[in-house]
């Protein structure tokens, strides 16, 4: 199959070097709209300490909300995002000030599998949740992990549609993206990892996502209807972590991308929290003036959107309340760390 390994790893302070240093921001008035831009500049060591920082906090909050069995919540794909985003900031199941936190997190995520190698109840729990034990696996191999992946892998594989894609079952009748998207993450970091995927996986999700492209800009929620901002996100970095970053319909899909506001509010990302995790993914992928034009105003506007205990809310009037994405800000929190994170590499799924 093709070499899908990272070209290049980089550094934080890396991530900054082609930019100004961008504005102190305050939250928006109200609690809505985008991040003001009108600020004295920051040097870049100055906006590597604010994220440090702000991840910091934003860690020791959830680990104050894991419970006691080593899970955050009954949704896989929630526990496989805490964990995500210890890993993203360097800590390992083990070592260090989150040894024991990772290790049983770690040890409930494995519980969390069936015998067929299912994680949860529905692929998008499942991707989300290989993805944590590949990211896991890289870091501490651990043979029980390594067991785990490749089963949890193989479900993958198996639930593929002869579209190329996946759904919600693990039955290979149906397809849409955002769910393939999270198969795709996984499957990168399995390839990372060594864990083997069969070149023709690789072949058939491209060519369900190539015909997903709709000829204005953007991919379809399921073939090319329904398009969103969520999907033309995840059908760029799908792409782009698959090496068909050269895709002719990419560049389109990057401007309906950067049409989409950077605000607290809802917008056409009615689903925030995925879409810019996706988006920012996207966006580094893509670099250069795209790159440098998106992320500092994605990080402004998390920054200054943290709570004092270093959680995360979501914008109201969006889909990801609280009854859909679970109590105590995990979800929030998570993915705002993750989208930080981006600028660390410690995660080999999310490198170039």
């Amino acid at each position: 199959m093709p070499d899908l390994r990272p070209l290049a790893t980089g550094c934080l302070l890396a991530a900054f070097s082609l930019l100004p240093g961008s504005g102190e921001a305050q939250p928006p008035a109200g609690g809505a709209g985008a991040v003001p831009t009108n600020a004295a500049p920051l040097t870049e060591a100055a906006v590597v300490a604010r994220v440090e920082q702000a991840i910091d906090r934003g860690l020791k909050h959830l680990a104050a909300r894991q419970l006691a069995d080593g899970s955050w919540h009954n949704n896989q794909a929630v526990n496989g995002l805490a964990i995500l985003s210890f890993l993203g900031r360097g800590h390992v199941p083990g070592r260090g000030q989150y040894a024991e936190l990772l290790e049983n997190a770690k040890r409930a995520l494995l519980r969390g599998q069936n015998e067929q190698g299912m994680f949860g109840a529905t692929m998008y729990e499942h991707g989300l949740a290989t993805l944590a034990c590949v990211e896991l696996y890289g870091m501490d191999p651990d043979p029980l992990v390594e067991q785990k992946l490749r089963k949890a892998v193989k479900l993958i594989v198996g639930a593929q549609s002869p579209a190329g894609g996946w759904r919600y079952n693990p039955t290979p009748n149906d397809q849409d993206l955002s769910v393939t998207v999270v198969q795709v993450v996984a499957l990168r970091a399995a390839s990372n990892a060594e864990i083997e995927v069969p070149e023709q996986v690789i072949e058939k999700a491209v060519g369900y996502i190539r015909s997903s492209a709709i000829p204005s800009g953007g991919y379809g929620y399921q073939g090319q209807g329904g398009a969103t901002a969520q999907t033309a996100a995840a059908g760029i970095v799908s792409l782009q972590l698959l090496g068909h970053g050269d895709d002719p319909s990419i560049p389109k899909a990057l401007e309906v991308l950067n049409k989409i506001p950077v605000e607290w509010k809802t917008g056409p990302a009615n689903y925030f929290y995925y879409f810019h995790y996706y988006a920012i993914q996207a966006q580094y992928q893509t670099g250069g003036e795209s790159w440098n034009a998106w992320h500092p105003r994605v990080r402004e506007l998390l920054l200054s959107r943290q709570n004092p205990d270093g959680s995360w809310d979501v914008p109201e009037g969006t889909a990801e309340q609280a009854n859909t994405v679970g109590p105590n800000k995990v979800y929030w929190t998570a993915m705002s760390l993750l989208i930080l994170e981006i600028y660390m590499h410690y995660l080999p799924a999310y490198q170039r």
